[in-house]
């Protein structure tokens, strides 16, 4: 075995509570980040596909043990969520012409309610959240972009985020079109 017994790679090779409990750990910090947090169902799955493909590439001996075995993990459950949302984003129907059929052109009410509702969030939002939901979702900007801008921490940009994500959130739950939105509950 390359890994020394005692570290937390040749330890998880062999089965360890606790070396699997803090893989575990590290994974579900990837996941729970606010970057993937619309792969949420999802999360069960993907915690096991990174848990196996680390402990795959140990068997293989893919991690050089002069590293951090922490980053190296959490980098693998990164992929695996990039890989996720790659996927989704490749089987979303398309809106060019011989593709898949667009859903307003099939469902024309659920697009003018999905209209209806983003309108509720952006005029119903602060001026800070509609400044970041500007600066994240339609530029596309990143977390470290957005905080050099509003020279505030990068950790702040994410929280404040999340803050109005969640307000937004509360928003359409309360909305009345959210009852008539795909018959959704």
């Amino acid at each position: 075995m390359p890994y020394p017994e005692q570290s937390l790679a040749g330890r998880l090779l062999k089965n360890d509570p606790e070396a699997l409990e803090q893989a575990i750990r590290w994974i579900a910090a990837t996941l729970t980040s606010s970057r993937f947090w619309s792969l949420r169902g999802e999360w069960s799955d993907l915690m096991q596909e990174s848990l196996a493909r680390v402990v795959e590439s140990l068997r293989l001996e893919r991690f050089d043990a002069a590293r951090d075995f922490r980053v190296y993990v959490q980098g693998v459950a990164r992929f695996v969520c990039l890989q996720t949302l790659d996927r989704r984003a490749q089987q979303r129907p398309s809106a060019n012409p011989g593709g898949a059929a667009d859903e307003a052109a099939v469902n024309p009410e659920a697009a003018v309610i999905d209209r209806q509702l983003a309108r509720l969030v952006l005029d119903s939002a602060s001026e800070d959240c509609r400044e970041l939901f500007r600066l994240y979702f339609f530029e596309a900007r990143s977390y470290e972009e957005i905080a050099a801008g509003l020279h505030v921490p990068v950790g702040t940009v994410k929280s404040r985020l999340f803050r109005c994500l969640e307000g937004a959130h509360q928003r359409i739950l309360s909305s009345p079109l959210r009852k008539r939105h795909r018959g959704r509950p």
